[in-house]
């Protein structure tokens, strides 16, 4: 973990997988926990259905980046990944699917076990504002 983290062991590593928006959601305790890195990789391990989140350099392959910004969550679109997801894991819904992880500090990453995913109840911005429909 960098000396720069605020993560606080305990707090939900959490992940979300929008099927129907093609997108995933990092929380900001994912990104706290990396120790807010400019690039993040995504690895998955077909056998064991697990999804592997560790930050990365530009120079990596598949490395996503994270712009400078300070904020909540980071939300980056992930079509190809989620399809691939789709396929290993067998979903027929779109539901949006709320997976939690473990920190590994030795490796300064974040393991996902997909099997444990579960329905999500978020609402997106594009579902409209929640509360009063007027």
């Amino acid at each position: 973990m960098s000396e720069y983290s605020s993560y606080t062991p305990g707090t939900p590593l959490t992940l979300t997988l929008c099927l129907e928006e093609d997108s995933i959601l990092l929380s900001e305790a994912v990104l706290e926990a990396l120790g807010h890195p400019r690039q993040v990789q995504m690895l998955i391990n077909q056998e064991q259905q697990m999804l592997l989140l560790q930050a990365c350099t530009v120079d990596d392959r598949e490395a996503i980046v994270i712009p400078p910004l300070t904020m909540e969550h980071f939300e980056m679109s992930g079509h190809f990944l989620l399809r691939r997801i789709r396929r290993l894991t067998g979903w027929t819904d779109n539901y949006p699917r709320v997976v939690y992880g473990s920190f590994i500090p030795t490796h300064c990453a974040i393991v996902f076990d997909l099997r444990t995913a579960q329905p999500s109840p978020i609402r997106l911005p594009l579902d409209g504002p929640i509360g009063n429909p007027n």
